[in-house]
């Protein structure tokens, strides 16, 4: 149930509010009613409610100066709709400033509007809850071994499909279908700095996680700030645009319902073996440039199907010589020259076909390698940026953070289950 306090200083209105709607039927519970801010925020205290519905003119402490006090305490909830009147749209562009869901005007105050808004509000809250979600510790400690032995497989760093399946039945994943294929889905947040993006793929990947196994059998991994991967074992690989499609969409109906973001989904081809999942998620790596608003969801097809496909498939060749030649000069000037295009127009072809313009695709895939050598190899932070091509151990911690959120030492420890260092430490360990 999600608690809701009703605050104004009006008895009637109140009276009004409780019997307007069915709260029990609708899943609320009322957790009181204030008539003044000042008493609202004793009932806060006492009854910790999700929502607060908020008088904005009241007396001792009005509705603006009670949203104003819980944000010193909590940024985000609970989550306030404001009641005002026509004359007072000042105080209701002041609430909005303080992160209220909604407003009502209480002369056109009907049940509908009313359990509209409760509806809005709830949705702010469990997307926010949602967020601040903390994995338990033991399932975390797997969850990274887990995120590892992904990050493996989609590499192909093992040696044979028997080691596939006997490294997936150690952490308890059954890889034992006859068919794969790897899907790959875009988060469409490009507004939003590095923490808020971070923030939002961990929420939307890990509300996926939950969602997509209750309607197929599949395995989500976070990739970066922007995309996370599904591995959906097959049995029959004809049957994948079929089965997957409407699941694709029935998550990204729910996942915009408590995050207000779209995904799009490129799909891979299906192979028929563990050890070739890999290239069914490189599929689906070159199938990115040919998604938009109208074409959300692709699935990868032998042959190119237009003049789009053209395109994106000479930058899905160069995304493919860049990710063999991490070790080389991969400046705009340079893999031109390799395709005999002038740097011009390969700048265009990626700005109009491709998920991110050359040179973030460029960071982008060297920090997807960064995190495969973690994952697979001993070797030191220092021996991995020289190994990339990256011009200092500094400059790769920090090209690092801004695309995981973290620095590489904080991305290890994690990934290895050890103990995180103070802060502050990272950038000078990341240049030893």
């Amino acid at each position: 149930m999600t608690r809701v306090l009703l605050v104004d200083d009006e008895p009637l209105v109140l009276i009004g509010m409780q019997s307007m709607i069915d709260w029990a039927g609708q899943g609320f519970e009322l957790a009181g009613t204030a008539r003044n801010g000042g008493e609202a925020l004793e009932r806060i205290a006492e009854t910790h409610p999700d929502i607060v519905v908020s008088d904005i003119r009241m007396p001792v402490l009005d509705g603006l100066g009670l949203a104003a006090r819980c944000r010193e305490k909590d940024p985000a909830l609970p989550a306030f709709i404001m009641l005002t009147s026509y004359e007072e749209f000042d105080y209701v562009r002041r609430s909005l400033s303080l992160g209220a869901v909604e407003y009502l005007v209480k002369l056109d105050l009907t049940p509908e509007n009313l359990l509209a808004a409760l509806q809005r509000a709830r949705a702010a809250v469990e997307k926010e809850r949602a967020l601040r979600a903390p994995a338990a510790p033991a399932a975390a400690g797997l969850e990274s071994y887990r995120d590892r032995f992904f990050i493996r497989l989609y590499s192909g760093s093992f040696a044979t499909d028997e080691a596939v399946v006997g490294a997936a039945r150690e952490l308890g994943l059954a890889l034992d279908a006859p068919w794969y294929a790897v899907a790959i889905a875009d988060i469409r947040n490009r507004e939003l700095d590095p923490e808020q993006q971070g923030t939002l793929s961990a929420g939307v990947t890990r509300m996926a996680a939950d969602i997509l196994p209750k309607y197929l059998p599949c395995f989500v991994t976070g990739m970066d700030l922007r995309h996370f991967s599904v591995l959906v074992p097959l049995q029959v690989p004809a049957a994948l645009e079929e089965e997957l499609g409407p699941v694709l969409q029935k998550a990204n109906d729910i996942l915009y319902k408590y995050f207000s973001t779209r995904l799009w989904w490129a799909v891979g081809r299906p192979v028929n073996a563990p050890g070739r999942i890999g290239a069914s998620q490189r599929d689906a790596f070159s199938a990115l440039p040919l998604l938009s608003d109208s074409q959300p969801v692709v699935f990868c097809r032998e042959e190119a199907q237009s003049p789009l496909d053209h395109r994106a498939r000479i930058v899905a060749d160069v995304q493919e010589y860049v990710r063999h030649h991490l070790d080389k000069r991969l400046s705009l000037n340079d893999v031109a020259a390799v395709f005999n295009f002038s740097p011009g127009y390969l700048s265009q072809l990626f700005s109009q076909n491709g998920e991110a313009n050359f040179v973030e695709f460029v960071s982008e895939t060297r920090i997807a390698a960064a995190k495969e050598l973690m994952a697979s190899t001993d070797l030191k932070i220092y021996e991995i940026s020289e190994r990339l091509g990256f011009e200092s151990a500094f400059y790769f911690s920090k090209v690092f953070k801004k695309i995981e959120g973290v620095s590489p030492r904080a991305y290890l420890q994690k990934l290895r289950g050890t103990a995180p260092e103070k802060e502050g430490t990272d950038a000078a360990h990341d240049a030893d």
